[in-house]
């Protein structure tokens, strides 16, 4: 047998391979088999620490959600402004592959209709309110959003820009089931003591308290058919709440989604903000028992605050 076919062969354990083969090709083939074995398992080892649905029993929210930094305007837009050289070396860069490898085999890993079937546990609930609001030195922060408003359509605003110096309560909704959810925390039939506060503060010439919508639409076909019907959900809101109503297309991560607390991307949400855009309240689907109540005391907390 011809001598360079020597080092194809299998050799006992003892036998010193790296005479026959370099250790580079060694090191090289021992990575892909780690990786392949990685991502084969990911899998399975993100179904073992994920509780069973019937198992989950919400609980009270005990720490502060949100991101680390403040919000600016502009910011989580989905669009690069990079100039097209850097962007194009990221193609080349081996260790921003692994992250984006990272995140496309977690979202591989996820179930595709795990969030409809948790819905039928609780309503798909993540979280029970917070009796009280969170300490304005421990909140983090509502992250910035840029979407369409029912006030300019056409053109990209910032959520950041309408929560700043104002005290709002944000619903954030993906569907018309979790927006009929937010509702049961914001209605002004279903909530009358909230909707008491709001009109006592319209009396003054800038009110402080405001009520905010975010429609997150990732998908460009729901996105389309939301933006047709435009038309019909200015005529359901004061015009000068238009500009206070999000279509949020792009932008919106899972990181954010999970400093957040958003579990679940077929639940509504609603958050108490401050002036500083720091989430001091939340909760999460239908609202339930006490709930109701502290979002008003929270409320009412926040407005003896900022005067």
């Amino acid at each position: 047998m011809s001598s360079s076919l020597q080092p194809l062969l299998i050799f006992p354990r003892s036998f010193p391979v790296s005479r026959y083969i370099c250790s580079s090709c060694i090191r090289s083939s021992q990575r892909q088999w780690t990786s392949r074995r990685a991502v084969s398992t990911v899998a399975q080892i993100l179904k073992d620490e994920d509780p069973k649905p019937k198992d989950f029993t919400p609980k009270p929210l005990s720490r502060p959600i949100g991101v680390l930094d403040p919000p600016q305007p502009g910011e989580n837009s989905g669009i690069d402004p990079r100039p097209w050289r850097e962007r194009r070396d990221d193609l080349f860069d081996y260790n921003k592959h692994l992250v984006r490898r990272k995140e496309l085999t977690k979202q591989a890993a996820k179930p595709y209709f795990r969030d409809w079937s948790r819905m039928q546990y609780h309503k798909g609930k993540s979280f029970i309110s917070p009796a009280r609001v969170f300490r304005a030195d421990k909140s983090l922060y509502f992250p910035n959003m840029v979407g369409s408003t029912l006030a300019s359509p056409s053109t990209s605003s910032s959520t950041t820009s309408v929560l700043q110096d104002r005290i709002s309560v944000v619903s954030v909704y993906s569907g018309r089931w979790a927006e009929l959810q937010t509702k049961s925390f914001t209605d002004d039939k279903r909530h009358p003591k909230l909707a008491a506060l709001l009109k006592e503060e319209r009396k003054q010439g800038d009110p402080p308290l405001q009520k905010v919508e975010i429609n997150v639409e990732p998908d460009w076909m729901k996105a389309l058919i939301v933006r047709t019907f435009m038309g019909g959900i200015r005529k359901q809101r004061r015009e000068e709440d238009w500009a206070r109503y999000f279509l949020v297309r792009k932008g919106v991560t899972e990181e954010m989604r999970e400093a957040m607390g958003m579990a679940n991307s077929k639940v509504g949400y609603v958050y108490l903000v401050d002036w500083q855009c720091r989430i001091r309240w939340a909760g999460s689907a239908d609202a339930e028992g006490s709930e109701k109540g502290g979002l008003v005391a929270g409320v009412q907390r926040l407005l003896e605050a900022i005067f």
